[in-house]
């Protein structure tokens, strides 16, 4: 019992992952179009395999309403020959009446006998001849029906198949643009698996990245201007404050020695040559 419900699960396995393989084939669009051309292929096949018997139930249709006037012209014919018989047999009659033969010598005479043998004849045919038209005249109508009912058949097949042709071009549609747009959420999401969609993804990396570095650069470049001009700036507060704390400790003296010495040497920079 084990052995067979592990047989039983590793059947299942491979026809699971058959049936996933052959599912993730026919969602390519040119297998989908494949397998409606084979699918219209068969339909068409039975379609004019269809129509055959059809032309075949109509051709036998056709021979039987020929048995049927056939048959009606004989019947006609049959209709006159027994009245030419009739006819024939009461001149016979009346001949030998004439002559002075009694009735039961006529039914007797050999002429007579044979009109009367031809005229039953005639009615006997005449009789079997009425009841096969009747036969093919119902033959005839059952048939009418079947054909008209295999004739709208015919017509419903036909539609489908229209049907069929434009859902194959539907289908494919579909698929494809279903495939495109898997792959651009592929993309937008990191995980697309068509080579140029990576490509394009990495191209606009190496260009993010460039970008980014020219950005480092220039805020590199200003900060280190900034920097220069900071301790410039520096530097001229800390000469201001050295000259206020000369001016507390050494008078106004020493105020003016500095701005004596500043004063000179501002001339000095002054006859610096230009």
């Amino acid at each position: 019992m084990a052995i067979g419900r592990l047989f039983k699960s590793i059947w299942y396995m491979l026809t699971g992952r058959a049936h996933e393989m052959s599912d993730k084939i026919m969602e390519n669009p040119e297998a989908v179009r494949g397998a409606y051309e084979d699918i219209i292929k068969d339909k068409k096949e039975n379609i004019q395999r269809y129509k055959g018997a059809v032309g075949q139930l109509m051709a036998l249709l056709k021979q039987k309403q020929v048995s049927v006037q056939e048959l009606t012209q004989e019947i006609t014919r049959l209709e006159d020959l027994k009245k030419g018989a009739l006819a024939k047999a009461k001149q016979v009659a009346n001949d030998l009446q004439s002559q002075g033969v009694s009735p039961e010598e006529i039914k007797t005479d050999v002429d007579y006998t044979k009109c009367v043998a031809a005229y039953n004849d005639f009615s006997s045919t005449l009789t079997e001849k009425e009841a096969r038209i009747g036969e093919l005249e119902e033959d005839i109508q059952r048939a009418q029906q079947d054909i008209d009912g295999h004739k709208v058949q015919l017509e419903t097949l036909t539609r489908d198949l229209k049907k069929i042709q434009e859902e194959q071009s539907e289908a494919v549609a579909d698929l494809i643009s279903a495939r495109e747009t898997e792959e651009i959420a592929d993309m937008l999401s990191g995980i697309s698996k068509d080579g140029t969609n990576q490509e394009l993804v990495r191209m606009r990396e190496v260009r993010q990245k460039a970008k980014s570095r020219a950005e480092i650069s220039q805020e590199l470049a200003g900060t280190d201007a900034n920097s220069q001009e900071n301790e410039f700036l520096e530097a001229a507060r800390s000469s201001e404050t050295s000259d206020e704390f000369d001016a507390l400790i050494f008078g106004a003296e020493q105020s003016d020695s500095v701005e004596t010495t500043t004063t000179k040497n501002t001339d000095a920079d002054s006859e610096l040559p230009i």
